[in-house]
C-alpha cells in the first residue's frame, strides 16, 4: 500500500513555485524604477504551538534567536498561520539544547480552503531552564 503525503505539501510546493517565479526576472525588470525600503519592516507571522495538529509533518528550522534567556525563536517556512501551527520537541542537556519542529493544519482549519503560499515563520520555544552557553541543534 502506498502512503499518500497529505495535501497541504503540495500546496506549500506550488505555493513556493508561484512565489520564485514572481520573483524572478522578467520583462517589466528593464526598466523598473528602484523604490525606498519601507519604514518598518514587517515581521514573519509566529505560529501558535498546539499539540492537535492535523496531519503534521517535522519542517527543518532555517535560523534560530534567543528572545531571552528562557525563549527561543526558530524560523520556519509555512502555510498562514491562520491555517498551520507548530509543534516543537525540545531535548535539553547541560551542553545542548536538541530541537525538532513539526508543522500541521490547525484543527478548526482542517475542512475549509488556505491559501497556497509558503512564509517565513517563527516558532517560539519556552525552555526549562536558561540556555547560557549550550549549544542549540537540530533533533534527529
Amino acid at each position: 500500500m502506498t502512503r499518500r503525503p497529505p495535501r497541504y505539501s503540495a500546496w506549500l510546493i506550488l505555493g513556493a513555485a508561484v512565489v520564485l517565479a514572481a520573483c524572478g526576472p522578467g520583462a517589466d525588470d528593464a526598466d523598473s524604477t528602484a523604490t525606498g525600503a519601507p519604514s518598518s519592516p514587517v515581521a514573519a507571522p509566529t505560529l501558535s504551538v498546539r499539540d492537535d495538529l492535523v496531519h503534521a509533518q517535522v519542517v527543518p528550522w532555517r535560523s534560530w534567536r534567543a528572545v531571552d534567556d528562557m525563549t527561543l525563536e526558530f524560523t520556519v517556512t509555512a502555510g498562514p498561520a491562520d491555517c498551520y501551527g507548530a509543534q516543537p520537541k525540545v531535548i535539553e542537556s547541560d551542553t545542548a539544547v536538541k530541537v525538532r519542529v513539526r508543522i500541521g493544519r490547525l484543527p478548526e482549519a482542517a475542512d475549509r480552503a488556505c491559501a497556497a503560499i509558503a512564509l517565513e515563520s517563527v516558532v517560539p520555544v519556552r525552555l526549562t531552564k536558561p540556555l547560557g552557553a549550550r549549544r542549540v541543534e537540530p533533533l534527529t
